[in-house]
């Protein structure tokens, strides 16, 4: 199967477990669907200086990320810095990605001060992607990099009682 489609059937599976648990209420059917639909490589533990999964995704939840949005938030932020704030990655166009989601400078809305703070980089992602339903900005998605950490992510989510 092509990469992409099988990053497209797997975003639709992560859809799928998010409506499941809306629909029912039931935590335990999202983390079930997670371990069935998103086997894989597990993310890698934190290294000394980073944030963790659960330091990321509360970050995302004030920024007002829920659902499956939230999920995709704390996967593609691992996938970007490896929960890394201080990461920075200079593009070959002369543009410079900065921070837990490397948003990228051609942002001028938002200053390299905004991009290494996680509770305004989380903000400016949640506005970037669209309150959460656009991830296409972020190479990472693109290439479906963000997989391997959709698993921690969720059980994340459902550590908090839900989906949102």
């Amino acid at each position: 199967m092509r990469s992409g489609a099988k990053h497209l059937l797997l975003a639709g599976a992560l859809a799928l477990s998010c409506l499941v648990v809306l629909v029912s209420g039931s935590v335990a059917a999202l983390s079930g669907a997670a371990q069935a639909s998103f086997e894989g490589p597990a993310a890698p533990p934190p290294a000394a200086g980073r944030m963790s999964v659960a330091q990321i995704g509360t970050y995302a939840s004030a920024a007002g990320f829920s659902g499956s949005g939230l999920v995709m938030a704390i996967a593609v932020s691992m996938a970007e810095s490896g929960g890394d704030p201080a990461a920075t990655d200079h593009d070959s166009n002369g543009t410079v990605d900065r921070g837990l989601w490397q948003i990228n400078s051609i942002h001028s809305s938002y200053s390299a001060a905004c991009d290494y703070d996680p509770a305004c980089a989380a903000s400016a992602a949640y506005a970037i992607s669209d309150h959460g339903s656009n991830w296409s900005p972020w190479v990472t998605y693109q290439r479906g990099e963000e997989i391997p950490y959709i698993q921690a992510a969720l059980a994340w989510v459902n550590s908090r009682g839900g989906p949102g």
